[in-house]
């Protein structure tokens, strides 16, 4: 068992089983989803290639609500991530799911589930499994280290600016981080100029991350200058 950081805390094997890999509750048939994002980022490490990121981000009614569902494949080099998030209205995380193949760490898969005012994980790699549950504020935002589009989700509602709390259930990091907008920015997409706005993500714990978004949120263009990634959209937002 790892130690927690930041408003975290160790749950028995026992409880997390019995909350965070339940099924989540339905009623009726499945609502129909309408695409809010979809596309291709290309990344590249210091200027050059590294891998792609393709993802979809819909959107359907969860009962007298609405909910979001973001799912990926993330290649870098020879190592894969397939992510699966579902949110609240707010962004805040419903459920997580990712599995990770391939590279020098073990073949992983991480299933999160949340429950008022908690969020609770299990990891289970080659060398066994582990469970952490996270105390976390309403607005919580999942932010893995290895994925790009996941940045949607920290400006839902028009938000460009103040406190939010970003959570990585991979690597098991919390933290209230501080999002700034620089103000209006283009960004380059295909040999043509699309205008977005330039925001600056902070937090302790965290990579810093700079993003451009277009005015319907969606997510253009994001680097973590520290680690040389640049991850760039190979076509408009349509």
């Amino acid at each position: 068992m790892t130690r927690m950081r930041l408003g975290s805390l160790v749950v028995t094997q026992a409880a997390l089983l019995a909350s965070a890999v339940a099924p989540l509750s339905t009623t009726g048939a499945q609502a129909p989803s309408r695409t809010l994002d979809e596309g291709t980022f290309l990344i590249s490490r210091s200027g050059a290639p590294v891998g792609r990121e393709s993802f979809r981000i819909s959107q359907s009614a969860r009962g007298s609500a609405e909910a979001y569902r973001a799912t990926a494949q993330v290649v870098l080099g020879d190592r894969r991530i397939i992510p699966t998030l579902t949110c609240d209205s707010l962004g805040g995380p419903i459920s997580y799911d990712v599995s990770v193949q391939g590279g020098s760490d073990p073949t992983a898969r991480l299933q999160a589930r949340a429950r008022p005012g908690r969020f609770s994980s299990m990891l289970r790699t080659r060398e066994g499994e582990s469970t952490r549950e996270y105390v976390v504020p309403a607005g919580v935002v999942v932010l893995d280290d290895d994925v790009v589009h996941q940045l949607y989700f920290l400006t839902i509602g028009g938000r460009r600016s103040g406190s939010i709390t970003v959570l990585a259930p991979r690597t098991g990091v919390q933290a209230v981080a501080t999002l700034q907008s620089l103000g209006a920015s283009s960004v380059d997409i295909g040999g043509a100029s699309v205008a977005g706005t330039h925001l600056v993500l902070t937090a302790p714990g965290f990579a810093r991350r700079e993003f451009w978004i277009d005015a319907g949120g969606r997510v253009l263009r994001a680097a973590i200058p520290e680690r040389g990634i640049i991850a760039q959209r190979d076509e408009s937002p349509r």
